[in-house]
């Protein structure tokens, strides 16, 4: 079809990455993978969250979740600016955009945590200033737009001093009233920043970390961007992302920082940013540069992300955890417990634990793909 264009138009690349799109379907699936498998012992011992783990620390499965979202955050900015939301627009109108779209974001999540706690705590206005899943998206989403906007030394300076600041403020900073560096689960500088400074604490000590990880994301489509759609441009891309995963162990294993999801050390940072950077390598490869699949299944799900996921929160904060079912053996438990519990006793434990998941993951594509075959892709 193209050989009747003219030769620029031919060659002329479109600005949406599919793979970009297959690759958020496919956080969305790992993150009710994880979320519905929890600490369920049919599931492999990597699959949770590590926590802090005696001190270890590290990473599971779901704590790839969220940085991965991060980074796909990252990734759409320079999208949108150069053919969508942005097009054509003066830094500062950009900027503006990005703050509205931003506090949208935030206020989302605010209602989130308002479903979460209704049934047991009284409704302030304080429920403003609690950070969860979507305000730091919303925040993070801000600061790269507003980085996007500035030189490239500018990036490289924010995000080298982000990870620069970490560090010190968990493995170099006495902590009030010790006489030394004081890093336990309850004990550390990032909390006392966080009961100290409040609201302005958290933005400092979790929401810079997750501009820095929009950052990674924002240079990857970059590449992406000014790269021929070839298999230079992958192998660039997923270097990038084995430097980077290597750098952050080497950090991690003998640097004395490990990966932390819950800290959301610098290591921790990288190493997301790297898995990502191989994750969206592998996705550009098959759909956009070799065209072997469309993976249409994972972008069902990930052109309508934010729509599935706040309507998944939503029902797993207000039904899910909440509403009671009687179980096989005749007792009662809250509903997710209660429908694998079916679902092992008509099967096996192993088996209906992985049906149980594969039920909840159908029931939303089913959802996401009703929207996609209509047209409706629901943005904020």
């Amino acid at each position: 079809m193209t050989a009747d264009l003219p030769p620029a138009a031919a060659q002329t690349k479109p600005e949406r990455l599919l793979s970009l799109d297959a690759f958020r379907g496919l956080v969305i699936v790992v993150m009710f993978l994880v979320n519905v498998g929890g600490n369920d012992a049919a599931f492999p011992s990597w699959f949770p969250h590590r926590g802090w783990a005696d001190g270890h620390m590290g990473n599971g499965l779901a704590d790839y979740v969220f940085p991965c979202f991060l980074f796909i955050v990252g990734a759409a900015v320079p999208l949108s600016m150069r053919g969508g939301r942005g097009k054509d627009q003066a830094s500062l109108r950009r900027i503006a955009a990005a703050f509205w779209r931003g506090t949208r974001l935030y206020l989302l999540g605010t209602l989130l945590i308002c479903a979460s706690i209704a049934y047991t705590t009284p409704l302030t206005v304080n429920v403003l200033a609690r950070w969860d899943i979507l305000p730091l998206i919303g925040f993070a989403y801000f600061m790269c737009v507003v980085l996007h906007c500035t030189p490239k030394a500018v990036q490289a300076a924010f995000v080298a001093g982000v990870l620069a600041f970490k560090w010190v403020l968990l493995t170099q900073l006495k902590l009030p009233g010790h006489d030394s560096v004081v890093w336990t689960a309850t004990e550390n500088y990032q909390a006392y920043l966080r009961t100290s400074w409040g609201w302005w604490g958290t933005a400092v000590a979790q929401g810079l970390p997750a501009a820095a990880e929009c950052m990674f994301g924002a240079w990857a489509s970059s590449l992406l961007l000014a790269g021929e759609r070839n298999a230079a441009t992958v192998q660039r891309l997923f270097l990038r992302g084995v430097i980077m995963i290597g750098a952050s162990y080497v950090w991690h294993a003998w640097g004395g920082f490990p990966y932390s999801k819950d800290f959301f050390t610098s290591s921790y940072v990288i190493v997301a940013g790297g898995v990502s950077c191989c994750a969206l390598a592998a996705c550009y490869w098959l759909v956009d540069v070799r065209t072997l699949t469309t993976l249409e299944p994972l972008r069902v799900i990930g052109t309508n992300a934010l729509a599935v996921y706040v309507l998944a929160e939503f029902l797993w904060r207000t039904s899910m955890m909440h509403w009671k079912m009687v179980t096989p053996d005749g007792s009662d438990s809250i509903l997710v417990a209660a429908t694998r519990a079916w679902m092992q006793h008509w099967t096996t434990p192993t088996l209906g634990s992985w049906l149980h998941v594969a039920a909840y993951i159908a029931l939303y594509w089913l959802v996401a793909r009703a929207l996609y075959r209509r047209g409706w892709f629901i943005k904020v």
